[in-house]
């Protein structure tokens, strides 16, 4: 190493600690168990919301599929094509 880094390092290992580094395990759990938190937080809020978009969707879906009038059939009992009316002698 250069004289000059040993140097600074030299003079950065005769400071003090500028803080205590005994309860910063501590620090750094409590700070990811919050973090922990909020993310299932989240995720919960974001899990009803999907759940109440598919029942909407589901909703709508039955609603207007209900609302939807069956397709004219050329084979309807009251069609004139239906298999019924073919097999009737004419008279």
């Amino acid at each position: 190493m250069s004289p000059k880094l040993d140097h600074l390092l030299a003079k950065l290992n005769q400071q003090s600690l500028d803080r205590d580094l005994g309860g910063i395990t501590a620090e750094i759990g409590e700070q990811l168990s919050e973090r922990a938190k909020i993310d299932g937080q989240t995720w919960q809020l974001r899990t009803a919301a999907m759940a109440l978009l598919v029942m909407g969707g589901a909703a709508v879906s039955a609603s207007t599929a209900s609302a939807v009038a069956p397709s004219p059939s050329p084979f309807a009992a009251w069609s004139s094509l239906a298999p019924s009316t073919l097999l009737e002698p004419s008279e």
